[in-house]
C-alpha cells in the first residue's frame, strides 16, 4: 500500500513526485535534472537505484527532461502512453525504454493498480493517474495541467483519499504580468492551466468526495501566491480536506504520511 507521498518540486520549473508504498517506490514525472532527481531523494531515504518506475503525464520540459539524465538507470520502468513516449524521443533525440499504456486503461505494476485518465492540456497525449494499492490503504491522484475539469475528471477525484490538484494562476495576476497576451489566454484556455477560482470550485462544490488530504500544486511563480490560495479555500476548507498548498519557491520536502 501507499506510505507516503513527497514533493521534489511542483511549479513550471519541474514537476517531481515521490511516492513510496510497501513493494515500490516511484516518481510521477521527472521534471527536474537528472541530477536534481538524484541528490534531493536521499533526503527522503531513497537512493536512485531504490526507484522502480516513473509515470510521466505528458512531453513538456517541467514534467519530462529528468529522463534525459537518468536514462542510465536502466532499472527504472518507464510508463508513458505512445503520444507522449514519442514525443519525448523527438525532444530528446533518444529513444527511451518505454512501458506503454493506452490512455484510459487501468494497468498493474507490482502492488499498484493504476487508473489512466486524458485530461485538458495542450500537449500531445496528456493524462492524469490514479494509483491504489490491491493490498488495500490510500489511494492518490495526480490531476495538474488541465484547462478545465470535465464532469469525467471530477469522479476520479472525488475517489480519491489523497488528490493532488493544480492550482496554478491568480486572474488578476495573470492579467497584470508582463507576458503577450497570446500566453495569458493559452494558460487561461480550455488546453492551458487550472485557475485558483477552478480549483476551488472543484473542491467547494463536490458531493461526498473521499479526500483525506490535498495538495494545491504547481502554483505560477509569477503569476500565483500560497497566500492568495490559502486565503480563497479558507480555514474551514482547508481544515475539513487537510490542504497543503505547495509552495513553487519552497516546494522540496513537502510531503504526507498515509499511515
Amino acid at each position: 500500500m501507499i506510505t507516503s507521498c513527497h514533493f521534489l518540486g511542483s511549479s513550471s520549473q519541474g514537476n517531481c513526485l515521490l511516492v513510496k508504498s510497501t513493494e515500490s517506490n516511484f516518481l510521477v514525472d521527472a521534471g527536474l535534472t537528472g541530477k536534481q532527481i538524484v541528490e534531493r531523494l536521499p533526503a527522503f531515504s531513497v537512493a536512485i537505484n531504490d526507484i522502480d518506475a516513473i509515470f510521466i503525464t505528458h512531453e513538456h520540459a517541467d514534467h519530462s527532461q529528468g529522463l534525459r539524465g537518468l536514462f542510465k538507470y536502466s532499472h527504472i520502468q518507464c510508463f508513458a502512453n505512445q503520444g507522449t513516449a514519442m514525443a519525448i524521443n523527438d525532444k530528446f533525440g533518444k529513444t527511451f525504454r518505454w512501458n506503454y499504456f493506452k490512455s484510459g486503461e487501468k494497468f498493474s505494476h507490482k502492488n499498484l493498480s493504476i487508473e489512466t485518465f486524458s485530461i485538458p492540456h495542450d500537449a500531445v497525449e496528456p493524462v492524469g493517474f490514479l494509483f491504489r494499492s490491491e493490498h488495500g490503504g490510500k489511494s492518490l491522484c495526480w490531476m495538474t495541467d488541465l484547462g478545465y475539469v470535465p464532469q469525467r475528471l471530477q469522479e476520479y477525484a472525488k475517489d480519491s483519499e489523497i488528490l493532488i490538484l493544480e492550482s496554478n494562476y491568480d486572474n488578476t495576476l495573470l492579467e497584470n504580468d508582463r507576458r503577450p497576451q497570446a500566453i495569458k489566454n493559452r494558460i487561461r484556455g480550455r488546453y492551458g492551466h487550472l485557475s485558483n477560482e477552478s480549483a476551488f470550485n472543484l473542491i467547494a462544490h463536490t458531493d461526498r468526495p473521499q479526500w483525506q488530504k490535498i495538495f494545491l500544486a504547481h502554483l505560477s511563480r509569477d503569476c500565483n501566491d500560497s497566500k492568495i490560495v490559502t486565503s480563497l479555500f479558507g480555514s474551514d476548507i482547508c481544515n475539513r480536506f487537510n490542504i497543503t498548498v505547495v509552495d513553487p519557491n519552497d516546494a522540496i520536502g513537502v510531503s504526507y504520511s498515509c499511515l
